[in-house]
Formats: structure tokens, sequence, C-alpha cells
């Protein structure tokens, strides 16, 4: 008969066996993730050892096999045993190693268990197991199950420990959960014949308590399911395979090692037939010629393409330089685009200026005749055209460059721009400024300047008799005010600059708010156009880059 405190140390272990198989169920009920269904049975099969291990153990004690191991570690080593193969598919598919384990994959693995099955029946039945050949077999069959417990802890572990988003303490509880049982079932026969049954019996427990509580940990204090590690390692392979840019892997002595499957079909090669070829075979330039493209070209049939290269080394951990990734982004449509622009953008510049020197001349004519009404009208509409291929040519500069950044002082600037709106003007409108002595500012003054002029003249233009223009400091740059006294801006052009579109329904008369909206964005500031009784407010939002 078992005694009370060995069978109590048991029954700790057979209740540990069935939290276990609890979570395992809930596991699968719960979550449908990668790996789910196998933590499902790797948690089921170490519970059904625990809890079968514990009965024999509160039921028979000592007592087993003419070897001298007991049933309740014969029971559990075999349990464990063939937990690990569920244990190693979980981490295949958890981390996103391999997601899709077939049947026959697993069929394959589960073979060399059947040799510890059978050590281990014909242990229990009193039969010799010393000879060679079954001695050859347990030792085989052993080592691969440490082998798929100690694959499955290090991918568990490395990847937790890769992934921001996961904790590593919660890979180290996952592996140590699988690895405890294997350890315990080895010390307890020692403790056994050494000892007491009781210490035996509270190695046992313990054996199966702490991974229960590991796995309990795991699954509920970082939610383990939640958040998989599977959706970055696939992901992470994914960008090369579905993007749309030409990637091609060569080590360092410019051999192509790899290429995705767009630079397979680019290049018409099938993905294995370049490896091991110089990059220059398939590019038909050397890497340094390449280094020293902006726009790589390459014929496909009768069409011409044209890509961004972007070459970047990579490493191993230890910092060692292994090779280059090659990758080539199809520019060929913003090219194309770019082109009907630069053509279009001339012919329009060419044509305004030549109709815009026509109308003026015949309107001074007109002017001289005596038709004063007519040729107002004309030399009005002619610098309103003019004003438009103005605007047009400074809102494509500053929008298609990058930003150029440098310090002026933003008093200076606005100043600047009120005298050239009042050389422009007749005088009626006076404009006043507010604004501190300086306001030292580190922006991309071609932007912000067309921002303003066009804030101010848009006030000049609807203002009764007074624009006001105020000059304010804030956490990170300067706020910019522009008020005037008129009728306000109509709401059709408001509308038209909040979606963001111009439509039928909703078209603006010029591309002067435009001109205010796209100059603030470019310096990541914020544009608010109100309008009240009193006239119009522009309040204009421009961050320092140099504090921000």
């Amino acid at each position: 008969m078992t005694p009370p405190l060995a069978a109590g140390l048991f029954a700790v272990a057979l209740l540990s066996g069935l939290v276990l198989c609890s979570l395992g169920v809930y596991c699968v009920r719960r979550w449908n993730e990668p790996g789910v269904t196998a933590f499902g049975m790797f948690t089921l099969l170490i519970g059904l050892g625990a809890f079968a291990g514990g009965a024999a153990g509160v039921i028979f004690g000592a007592e087993g096999p003419s070897s001298g191991q007991p049933l309740w570690s014969d029971v559990a080593f075999l349990s464990w045993s063939f937990a690990m193969l569920p244990w190693l598919v979980f981490s295949l598919q958890y981390t996103g190693t391999y997601t899709r384990v077939r049947r026959r994959t697993i069929a394959l693995l589960s073979l060399p268990l059947a040799g510890i099955a059978g050590l281990v029946i014909i242990s229990s039945l009193n039969l010799d197991t010393s000879s060679v050949a079954l001695q050859t077999i347990g030792s085989l069959a052993t080592v691969h199950v440490l082998f798929l417990t100690i694959i499955g802890v290090y991918l568990v572990v490395r990847t937790t420990h890769e992934y921001g988003h996961l904790s590593l303490t919660q890979g180290v509880c996952l592996g140590t959960s699988a690895i405890v049982p294997l350890l315990v079932l080895n010390i307890t026969p020692a403790l056994l014949d050494d000892v007491s049954l009781a210490a035996a019996a509270a190695g046992y427990a313990f054996g199966f308590a702490i991974p229960c509580g590991l796995v309990t940990f795991a699954l509920f204090r970082y939610d383990m399911f939640e958040s998989t590690p599977a959706a970055g390692t696939v992901g992470e392979q994914a960008i090369a395979r579905e993007t749309d840019d030409l990637i091609v892997v060569v080590d360092d002595n410019e051999r192509v090692i790899k290429l995705n499957p767009k630079a397979a079909e680019e290049f018409g090669v099938a993905p294995t037939e370049p490896l091991g070829e110089p990059l220059s075979d398939l590019l038909e330039i050397t890497l340094d010629e390449l280094r020293e493209m902006e726009t790589y070209e390459r014929s496909s049939g009768v069409s011409r393409q044209q890509f961004d290269p972007e070459i970047s080394t990579f490493t191993d951990q230890h910092d060692r330089q292994l090779g280059y990734i090659v990758s080539l982004h199809d520019v060929t449509e913003r090219e194309l685009r770019k082109q009907r622009l630069e053509v279009l953008n001339r012919v329009l510049r060419h044509n305004l200026r030549n109709n815009v020197d026509v109308i003026k001349s015949n309107a001074e004519v007109l002017e001289e005749t005596g038709h004063d009404d007519r040729a107002e009208a004309i030399i009005d509409s002619a610098d309103d055209l003019a004003d438009l291929g103005h605007k047009a040519r400074s809102i494509d500069r500053f929008v298609s460059r990058r930003l150029h950044e440098t310090e002026r002082d933003l008093v200076t600037v606005v100043n600047e721009v009120i005298a050239d709106r009042k050389r422009r003007t007749n005088g009626d409108v006076a404009i006043e400024l507010d604004s501190p002595e300086t306001a030292p500012l580190v922006t991309d003054w071609e932007a912000l300047t067309a921002a303003v002029d066009s804030a101010v003249g848009n006030a000049v233009q609807h203002a009764e008799t007074t624009v006001e223009i105020s000059l304010t400091e804030y956490a990170t740059g300067y706020r910019i005010v522009v008020t005037d006294d008129g009728s306000g801006i109509p709401e059709s052009e408001l509308a038209a600059i909040d979606a963001g579109s111009e439509t039928p329904l909703q078209h603006g008369t010029g591309l002067g708010l435009w001109r205010i909206k796209w100059g603030i964005k470019k310096l990541n500031g914020t544009v608010s156009i109100t309008n009240d009784d009193d006239g119009t407010t522009v309040q204009l939002t421009v961050p320092n880059a140099e504090q921000t």
C-alpha cells in the first residue's frame, strides 16, 4: 500500500495532469491560430501521462516490472515521448518556420516512437530487454525524441527572442515545460532507490506541477495565441515573394544565390536557373556599375522598363558581410508621368507667356484708342492668367522636389511677402503685421513662402479695408494667422479643399487655396480656414524642423 504522504504527492501530479488536459482542450476550442491544435495535443498527452502515472502511483506505489522501474515512471515517460512529436509540430507552426506539416511527415517522425512503446510494453510484461537489438532500438528512439524536444525548444525560444511583440520569458516558459518532465523522470528512480518513495513522489509531482504552471502562465499572462510569431515569420518571407520589386540575393563574389518569383518572371528564367551564376549575366552590368546608376533600364520585348536600384549588404550574427540584396523597383510609369508633366509644363509655360503678351499688347492698343473699360478687363484677365501660371509652376516645383530646409527669420520673410503684395495692388487695403522682433525658423522656405503669399494674397483680394497678420510661437514652431474683413471665401472653394479634390459640384476658382494647403502639408504643418461675419481667418501652423 502506498504511504499517505507519497499518495498525496502522486495526487498532486494527478491533479496537474487534469489541469493540463483541460488547458489542451481549452486552447483548441478557444483559438484558431497556427500551432494551436498541436499545442493542445502536446498538453493533452503530457496531462494524460501525469494523470495515469499519478493514479498508478497512488494505487501501486513503488511496484513495477522486474526491471525495477515503477509503473508510474514508465507510463509518464511513454506519454512524454509521444508528446514531443506534437511539440515539434507546434514549434514549427507557431513560429512560422513551417506552417503546413503533412500527415506523411508526422507519420515518418512517429515511427521511432514505436520503439519506445515496444520497450515499455516488453518491460511491463517482465520480458528480457537486455538484448543488443532492443537496446539499440531504445537508444536510437530516445535520441530521436531528444532531437524533437531540442529543435522545438530552440525554435520557440529563438523566435520569442527575435520578435519585439513577444516576451522571451514566454518562450522560456514553454521550452521549460517540455524539458522538465524528462529531467524529473530521470531523477525519480534514483530518489526511489536512495531516499524513499515519498521523495520520488515529490519529484514526480513537481515534475508535472511546474509544466502545468508554466503553460498556464504563458497562455494567460502573455496571451501566447493572441499574437503569434507565425504572422511575422510568414509575412517576412512573403515580402520578397509577394512584392512587385525584383529582388536578387548575391554572395560576396557577386554570384546569384536566390531571386524572388517576380525577378524570375521578369528575367524569363526558372527560379533555380541563374543560381551560382554571376550577377552580370542576369543584369548585363556589374554591381559597381549598378551602384552608379540613378535608374536602371532594360528592354523587355519591344518595351523598355526603368527601375530604381537599391543595394544593401547583409551580415551574419557576428557582423561578417555575407553578400548583397539587390532590389529593383519598377518606376516606368512614374518616369513616363514625370516626362509627360515636364512636356506639358513646358508647353503650358510657353503658350501662356506668348498668349499673355498678345493679350496685353492688344489691350494697350484698345486703351490708347479710348476703349478703357474693355482694355482694363483684358489686362486684368491677362494678369490673372499669368498669376495662375506662376502659381502652377510654384506648386509643381516645391511639391515634386525633396525638402530643402534652411534657417531664416520668419518675420523678414513675411515682411517681404507683404511688400511684394503692396507693389502688386492699388494700396486700398491696409496690411498690418503683429509679430516679435525676430522669429528664427528652420523649414523649406520655398514651400512656406508660397503658402504665406497665397494666404496674404487671398486676404487682400477679399478684404474691404484691412488685413491683419500675426506671428506667434508655440512649442515646436510658429503659428501664422491671416485675417481679413471681407465677405468670406466662397463655400464651394472651401468644400473643394476639404474634399481633397475638385469636382463639377465643388469647383474652386484658382490655385491659391491649394497652394496654401499643399505648401503647409509639405512641411507637416496644419491649415485652418474659417469664415465668419467679420471676414475670413486663415491659420497656419509651421513646425520648426530643428525641434521636430
